[in-house]
């Protein structure tokens, strides 16, 4: 049933890629900086061109013996999280503790360089720019953001961005997020966060009273540009001091390490077909060998 979805697949890219002109008509090499997957593992289906330049792999292939692994590293990793974070989780979080558990296929994370996630009653962690920590959420946020609400409002008077950038600051800097670089290269943005305060969009201020929940964020000159997006985000409400959110999408600003999975032969055990794409048509240019 595999190889013949392969063989489908081939029909398939030569079928589109002949239908946009010849000049297109071989896919350009997966990984740049390994054209012929010799950092694959031998058992992931994939497609080669004719100068055995990989073009497609499987990214829905994976094993019990990595999901098993790969789950464990990210707990590993939302423990030192929490930790670093002083978050109010029971620590260590064991895998009893854990609500739910996503791992994302071992073909997704060797295009995507993204692991999974592990959930607790309190937080989400996520592994998912570059094999790295890159987001925190709070596990049941609806609930957490109406009892801070609860809590009552302040005056506008009371407003304090510098108090939100702070703690916005201590949280990534702890985590080993780039804030130095992220400052350097991305502008900074700081508003409270609309929903909460029954705002059209973020940057409006109510005229009275407000909820002290407030969005700190970074945009690239692209976001700006394109009028959407951004590279990193906190949303916080200041007077408890309490995280609601994190993330930082751009695994360059994450100095942290990446997970490091071993033996991963021994997970992945046999060798999949190669399937080979026919030479390419007279006029297409060949990817680079």
């Amino acid at each position: 049933m595999r190889l013949a979805f392969l063989i489908f697949s081939v029909a398939l890219i030569v079928v589109t890629t002949s239908a946009q002109g010849a000049s297109e008509l071989v896919p350009k090499p997966l990984f740049s900086d390994d054209p012929k997957g010799l950092r694959l593992q031998a058992a992931i289906p994939r497609m080669v061109d004719a100068n055995g330049n990989v073009v497609w792999i499987d990214e829905k292939y994976t094993t019990t013996q990595y999901k098993k692994a790969a789950s464990l590293l990210v707990l590993q990793e939302a423990n030192r999280v929490a930790v670093e974070l002083h978050l109010p989780e029971k620590v260590p979080i064991t895998e009893t503790d854990l609500v739910e558990v996503v791992v994302t296929p071992y073909g997704f994370n060797v295009v995507h360089h993204s692991v999974g996630s592990v959930t607790t009653k309190h937080f989400c962690y996520f592994v998912s720019k570059g094999n790295k920590f890159n987001e925190l959420d709070a596990a049941d946020y609806d609930h957490t953001c109406l009892t801070l609400r609860r809590n009552g409002t302040l005056p506008i008077t009371s407003m304090d961005t510098n108090a939100a950038y702070r703690l916005a600051a201590k949280w990534l800097t702890a985590t080993s997020m780039d804030i130095k670089g992220l400052n350097r290269d991305c502008k900074l943005h700081i508003a409270l966060s609309p929903f909460w305060n029954g705002l059209t969009h973020l940057g409006e201020k109510p005229q009275n009273q407000f909820v002290p929940i407030y969005f700190v964020w970074w945009t690239s000159l692209q976001n700006d540009l394109q009028g959407h997006g951004d590279v990193a985000y906190v949303e916080l409400y200041v007077p408890t001091k309490t995280l609601l959110q994190l993330c930082v999408s751009d695994s360059k600003y994450i100095l942290r390490q990446p997970l490091a999975f071993t033996n991963l032969d021994s997970f992945m055990p046999g060798a999949a077909p190669i399937i080979k794409l026919p030479p390419p048509e007279r006029g297409a240019q060949p990817g680079p060998g």
